[in-house]
């Protein structure tokens, strides 16, 4: 490798591409990273500095031709580039605005373009596939809507707006160019064509500071593939895949980046665990490198094969997790809302197989649902019981297994029914004993918080009393007997009211649900049941004939709602 210091005139001037790599992740610099730039840039234009060491900039020559550019391939340093370049083209922009056309095109020609070469060759830099087409319209300057919210046009909005504020007076702009090409310094280290260029780029990034568990699994992936071939595999496989979990990322633009990372990250972990391993969102890259290295020794092996198939259970999992934007199935979708709601995510662990089992075909609509009904019994019971949630990962990560060792194996319900019916101690499935006292007697309803997974059962129970669908959507919890005792409730409530109100308020024989709590709040229990009668909500028909409302009243519905539930969350 060969190291020197160079300007930016220098790096850019000829006939030369930076190509930014499959493996490297989309531009992600923030507005605190373009100030930082932005403030040493004035600080040179302010006073007469010494030149400014920008960082380095590792690159690899490629084998070009004799008519055509010269490419380099950018290991690190491509957002420090990419946002040198577009500093570039928001000067250019700048000085074509104020009539310095012949500046313009200077910059232009000579630092953004290559004049006489076509398509991608045309650009000096070209970012990889996720950035391309922003940055291609930005080099043009071809305002596009579509680019709005990329982040990669963020930046050129910023250093434009930066630009026309500072208002160079007349002369001025010939300074801030020079600074730009002449007085930021850098360190370019070029490598030759024989290195691998992914191993040099995991070197330098051994820490994990700038790249994603998700972003190294695909840099490797791609590395495995045929040079060949990796453009095809990418705009047919990949790209599809990155764009459908971005539309899922739905966060501001810069946050968006981190939360679509988060999400395939997840996607990959899950993905590993299925089998029965228990792999860390940190393990995630080093543990598929270490299965596809070991895969490879396999002369059948085939690495397109596994990408597809990280795709589809990339896929299954967006399912699972986003089922209102990716699951097509109705009655899938209503049952995975479900489980999303009563937060228990690491059952996806198992339904990943489970859902591809039903993809091939191996598995009816029918046993899929119920089969999401019986994980969500057993979730609803055990939260009831008060069985620790910490052992859950470990459980699903091994259920498949566990339930293809059944002599019955190709019946996956019933083989399911019996594992989850066997287990014992901390692992079990609450009887309906159990589930009645916890119905009764658990504190489920935390004051802050949005209870959702409250709500649910609230709402569940609902419809199991009516065959008229109530949209339950606007209804928020009611506490019957209120979360502050005015004078008369204590009065109704007797001598022990303090230690009655402790223990019963937040259980489920005190909650119902209501479109009017503003108007229920703590009234008394007259006039609260005066209001409830004009409910259309069938939970609330129970308290038409009730006079008074205490610890006896709470225990009896409690028992009432509790038959209930031990239909619905059936064992």
């Amino acid at each position: 490798m060969k190291a020197s210091e160079t300007s930016l005139r220098n790096l850019l001037e000829g006939t030369k591409q930076f190509q930014i790599p499959l493996f490297q992740r989309p531009y992600s610099w923030d507005k605190q990273k373009w100030e930082t730039l932005w403030e040493d840039l004035m600080s040179l234009y302010d006073k007469e500095q010494e030149p400014h060491f920008l960082g380095s900039i590792v690159t690899q020559s490629i084998p070009g031709t004799a008519e055509g550019i010269s490419p380099y391939v950018v290991i690190d340093g491509q957002q420090r580039l990419t946002t040198l370049a577009i500093i570039i083209a928001a000067l250019r922009n700048y000085l074509q605005e104020k009539n310095h056309t012949e500046l313009a095109e200077e910059l232009y020609e000579y630092y953004l373009i290559n004049k006489f070469k076509k398509d991608d060759d045309f650009y000096k830099i070209l970012p990889t596939q996720g950035d391309r087409e922003a940055y291609k319209s930005i080099i043009k300057n071809q305002n596009s809507r579509e680019f709005d919210n990329k982040i990669i046009y963020k930046a050129y909005q910023y250093f434009k707006e930066r630009l026309k504020k500072k208002n160079f007076a007349e002369g001025e702009h010939k300074v801030f160019k020079n600074i730009l090409l002449e007085r930021l310094i850098l360190v370019n280290i070029t490598s030759d064509s024989e290195e691998n260029p992914y191993l040099i780029f995991e070197s330098l990034n051994t820490k994990g500071q700038e790249l994603t568990q998700a972003d190294l699994v695909r840099n490797y992936v791609f590395m495995k593939l045929p040079s060949e071939q990796r453009e095809d595999i990418y705009k047919q496989k990949w790209e599809p895949l990155e764009a459908s979990f971005k539309r899922l990322a739905t966060t501001e633009p810069i946050k968006k980046e981190e939360k679509y990372a988060e999400l395939l990250t997840n996607s990959f972990g899950f993905y590993l665990r299925k089998d029965g391993e228990s792999i860390s969102q940190k393990e995630v890259y080093k543990e598929i490198k270490k299965r596809l290295d070991k895969n490879a020794e396999n002369n059948n092996f085939n690495i397109k094969d596994k990408l597809d198939e990280l795709i589809n259970f990339a896929e299954y999992y967006q399912c699972l997790v986003c089922p209102q934007e990716s699951e097509n199935k109705d009655e899938l979708k209503d049952r995975f809302s479900r489980l999303n709601r009563l937060d228990f995510g690491t059952c996806h662990i198992f339904l990943l197989n489970i859902y591809k089992d039903f993809q091939d075909k191996n598995l009816s609509i029918q046993d899929f649902l119920e089969i999401v009904d019986c994980l969500e019994s057993y979730f609803v019971r055990r939260s009831f019981v008060n069985k620790p949630t910490r052992i859950l990962g470990k459980i699903f990560e091994n259920l498949y297994k566990d339930i293809k060792k059944e002599t019955n194996s190709n019946n996956t319900l019933f083989n399911l029914k019996k594992v989850l019916r066997d287990y014992q101690g901390e692992k079990s499935w609450p009887s309906d004993d159990e589930f009645r006292e916890g119905l009764i007697k658990k504190d489920i309803y935390v004051k802050n918080k949005t209870n959702d997974r409250v709500k649910l059962i609230l709402e569940t129970i609902e419809r199991r009393m009516t065959k008229e669908m109530v949209d339950t959507k606007n209804l928020t919890i009611e506490h019957i007997m209120p979360q502050k005792l005015t004078a008369n409730w204590q009065d109704m409530l007797g001598d022990n009211h303090e230690q009655i109100h402790k223990t019963w308020l937040h259980t489920l024989g005190n909650l119902t649900l209501t479109g009017d709590n503003s108007g229920l709040s703590n009234q008394q229990f007259s006039d609260k049941v005066r209001l409830l009668k004009d409910s259309n909500v069938s939970l609330n028909k129970y308290f038409s004939d009730k006079n008074v409302w205490n610890k006896e009243e709470i225990e009896k519905r409690a028992n009432y709602l509790a038959d209930l539930a031990i239909e619905i969350w059936s064992r």
